[in-house]
């Protein structure tokens, strides 16, 4: 199928809102504990990891670089693109410059997916944001008042810095071996003992520098194998959000092309520090710190590879980061005195109220663009094509209408100004978001 000017200046807006938007979640904390490197030396190890990932994928695939994720043409139909299925990675770009943590999987796969698709879509992030929050929360009840105490009291740059020699063997040999043995993600031996084999060696190197040199040596490389993880699986099931705009299959001309276009986007992201969605991480609790922000790394990487394991259905990483990022602040409000239970509520809230935000326009913009379309070539529509059950239309009605007041909370900038009548507006928004995704799961919305 022929790449159509449409398909390319829509995978150009989607390549550069995706990697600026969700630069946040997998590069975030890395840029911000790294601030003193160079922005050309982050940019050169994202990049690499980024070419590899792609290339595998793309090979043992058989060109399709999305990993399965759009595979299912039940849900995600290949579609000749139309000028407005252009608008809503437009859409995101706009919102990306403007720090919102919208998430990119609703706003450019909605106007493809068929409602069971978004159903599905939606019902997964859900999950993944309830599991992520879980995860956050229990690790910080233990964490904050034990490691991370010990991290604000022992700064990593002083001498003698406790350095977790063994990690990364224990890590990475873990994570090998769980590929190898219980998920079968790798079939042959000699891939296994291959990656066994460099596992061994860099901890083996890293932990000689590392007794030589200083002491915060070894977690810098903990943070950069980590890094590298938690990109790798990020692009596994994110590289559907881009290129759902290009064919299924891609010859390597094409597939190199657009890795050519994503390099230089993200070349500019690592430029900017971040971008404007990066003040969200700066707003959060010890995030700067290399051995804070290498545990954060660790936990979303783990919850994105097993939530890639469960389904190959595409989901929000937004949510699921967000998930976890408020179960770390709650952990901390109830553990220690470096944020309070309020300040956490006001934070979190705002953070999935600007989220929200993102679902409900990526929503309209999925049901309205197509008939504006058809209205447009003069095609005859009927209502029925646009909510195909009305638990759907009731669905999204009721979405566009509890958008009103979480719009007046997202954009008060709450977090500027936490006094009490911020709070009990979080309370009444959370308390509202609570029972719309109640109601979303108990009417078997995602199944329609």
């Amino acid at each position: 199928m022929d790449i159509s000017i449409w398909a390319a200046i829509g995978f150009a807006f989607a390549a550069y809102a995706v990697v600026g938007n969700d630069a946040l979640q997998t590069l975030g904390t890395f840029i911000g504990s790294n601030r003193h490197l160079h922005w050309t030396i982050l940019f050169a190890f994202a990049a690499l990891i980024l070419l590899v990932t792609f290339t595998y994928g793309w090979h043992i695939n058989g060109g399709d670089p999305s990993y399965g994720r759009l595979a299912n043409e039940a849900k995600y139909p290949p579609i000749p693109i139309e000028w407005y299925h252009v608008l809503p990675p437009l859409v995101l770009v706009v919102i990306t410059r403007l720090g919102i943590p919208v998430s990119t999987s609703f706003m450019v796969l909605t106007i493809f997916a068929s409602v069971g698709g978004l159903g599905s879509m939606l019902e997964k992030s859900l999950i993944g944001y309830g599991a992520a929050f879980a995860t956050g929360l229990g690790a910080y009840l233990i964490l904050s008042g034990t490691v991370e105490k010990w991290f604000l009291r022992n700064p990593i740059d002083l001498p003698g810095t406790f350095s977790p020699y063994g990690a990364i063997l224990v890590i990475g040999g873990g994570f090998f071996t769980l590929q190898y043995y219980v998920f079968n993600t790798i079939e042959a031996a000699h891939t296994y003992y291959v990656a066994m084999g460099v596992i061994l060696a860099l901890e083996i190197i890293t932990t000689l520098v590392g007794l030589r040199a200083r002491g915060a040596f070894y977690w810098v490389v903990l943070q950069w194998i980590t890094t590298a993880y938690l990109w790798s699986i990020w692009l596994i099931q994110d590289f559907a959000n881009i290129f759902v705009f290009l064919p299924r299959e891609l010859t390597a001309f094409e597939g190199f092309t657009a890795m050519a276009v994503i390099m230089v986007l993200l070349a500019i992201t690592f430029a900017n520090r971040g971008g404007p969605v990066q003040r969200i991480l700066q707003t959060k609790s010890a995030v700067t710190d290399i051995r804070s922000a290498t545990i954060i790394d660790f936990f979303y990487a783990t919850l994105l590879f097993a939530f890639k394991e469960v389904s190959n259905i595409p989901m929000s990483t937004t949510w699921v980061f967000l998930g976890l990022i408020a179960g770390r602040e709650y952990g901390f409000a109830f553990m220690t005195r470096v944020i309070g239970m309020g300040r956490a509520l006001i934070d979190t809230v705002e953070d999935v109220a600007k989220a929200y935000v993102g679902i409900v326009v990526s929503i309209d913009l999925a049901v309205g663009l197509p008939f504006i379309g058809a209205l447009i070539s003069q095609h005859a529509t009927d209502v029925s094509e646009i909510f195909p059950s009305q638990r759907f239309a009731i669905f999204v009605l009721v979405a566009n209408v509890t958008l009103v007041p979480v719009l007046f909370f997202a954009f008060s900038k709450p977090e500027d100004h936490p006094n009490q009548s911020k709070l009990r507006w979080a309370v009444v928004i959370a308390s509202m978001l609570l029972i719309l995704t109640a109601l979303f799961f108990f009417f078997g919305i995602g199944a329609t």
